[in-house]
């Protein structure tokens, strides 16, 4: 099974026709569920904070007119930018990679229906690390094992080597048909690998990017999609500085693995579609996310002058980032990933140039999708992860910011229906 990006990366995925009415009233409900669970979870996200994060202010990114040559330079809402981009800056790359990622999606990436109807005595186990995302992603893994009718379980593996080795030996002892590892190590249970295999245990392994590491396939929110992601987060550092910027800056998250090969594919971007630019790093630890991650961004801002724009895969740093700015009397614009409701209701008040969200309930969707598929027989092949990150993830600036009422990010209202009928469901 395998999907390729569209030629050009051109706008959408295809939208399965035929929804069927009778589940019309099933989406529904799932929305307002949906919707009901994110306000009670995302409150937790922005103080536990395990995979949530993206985008920063920028109150000048409306600037028109002419600039000074030593001005930056900054897209305006609308789209247009006040000056041409700099001489060998790659700047038509830069924004079709930028506009496929703005554009809503309109399906979810997954079309093929499975070979067969899940079976109802088909066994999941769920490994929940007790994160915040974690808890999004058991409510949404709960809806999911609704819709298709198998039998789910939930093991509380913790983060720590010990709980996870732990939670994981006991699943080895009742070895399920399907076993969903979402940001769960398998450095700490790599021995009890072998003998869920030998027992037919089918691991779904994603938001790591080490499962090559353990023979385990590279799924969703690992290592593939992580430099997509990298790539798109430089990609709108390019465009919302119109082409005309060289001096960036990335503030990464050491704790987060994932925040390391989106630095390197986002490196690996702008030296190839800005020649001669500079971008610094600088590590913002997860434990001040809530506190003093403001402050470290003004004073590095502050330090360095010359800095026109920033990415990050932390967006959570810039919730209140646009007050402490004007108090110092700067200006930098920038995004990040893993958006929270409340940047995402800054971008749509102009208060944040803009964020790069993700919806961790299709999400979830896509790695029991996966394991139905491998369960039944079916080759899983990610052989351009593009259109995959699409899916559930969206640019999103002042003007489409709106469109999500409370901040409550959305990728495409319809994947229950549309899982259910590829499901057999």
């Amino acid at each position: 099974m395998s999907i390729e990006s569209p030629p050009g990366i051109q706008n959408g995925f295809r939208r399965r026709n035929g929804v069927r009415a009778r589940r019309r009233s099933q989406r529904e409900e799932a929305q307002m569920q949906t919707s009901k669970t994110r306000r009670g979870a995302f409150a937790a996200v922005a103080t536990i904070m395990a995979l949530t994060i993206t985008a920063c202010a920028a109150d000048n990114a409306g600037e028109t007119g002419d600039s000074p040559p030593d001005t930056p330079t900054y897209r305006s809402p609308d789209g247009t930018c006040a000056a041409e981009p700099l001489e060998g800056v790659d700047y038509d790359r830069a924004l079709e990679l930028y506009e496929y990622f703005e554009e809503a999606s309109t399906g979810i990436p997954q079309t093929e229906p499975l070979p067969e109807p899940v079976a109802p005595d088909t066994t999941v186990v769920f490994l929940d690390n007790g994160s915040a995302v974690g808890a999004l992603m058991w409510d949404a893994a709960q809806r999911a094992a609704s819709t298709a009718g198998v039998q789910l379980t939930r093991v509380d593996s913790g983060l720590d080597a010990q709980s996870i080795n732990t939670a994981v030996s006991t699943v080895a002892e009742n070895p399920p048909d399907i076993m969903i590892s979402a940001a769960v190590d398998a450095t700490f249970y790599q021995s009890q690998i072998e003998q869920l295999e030998a027992a037919g245990t089918t691991i779904v392994y994603g938001g790591s990017a080490n499962g090559e590491q353990f023979g385990l396939l590279d799924s969703h929110s690992g290592l593939g999609a992580t430099k997509v992601n990298g790539q798109v987060l430089a990609a709108s550092a390019v465009v919302l500085t119109c082409g005309r910027s060289t001096d960036f800056v990335f503030y990464n998250i050491p704790e987060f693995s994932f925040s390391q090969i989106a630095l390197d594919a986002a490196n690996d971007f702008l030296a190839e579609v800005v020649p001669g630019s500079t971008m610094r790093v600088v590590d913002i630890p997860v434990a001040t996310m809530d506190t003093t991650a403001g402050d470290a961004v003004i004073s590095d801002l502050q330090a360095n002058p010359d800095t026109e724009f920033f990415i990050t895969v932390a967006d959570q740093i810039q919730i209140g980032l646009k007050n402490k700015m004007d108090l110092a009397g700067i200006d930098v614009p920038g995004i990040g990933q893993w958006s929270l409701p409340p940047n995402i209701e800054q971008v749509a008040s102009n208060l944040q140039a803009a964020a790069y969200a993700v919806d961790i309930a299709p999400y979830t969707w896509l790695l029991f999708d996966e394991g139905f598929r491998r369960h039944q027989g079916e080759d899983v092949v990610y052989d351009d992860w593009t259109p995959w990150v699409k899916g559930i993830s969206r640019v999103l600036t002042e003007e489409t910011a709106a469109d999500y009422p409370n901040g409550l990010f959305v990728a495409y209202p319809g994947y229950v229906d549309e899982f259910a009928e590829i499901w057999g469901k």
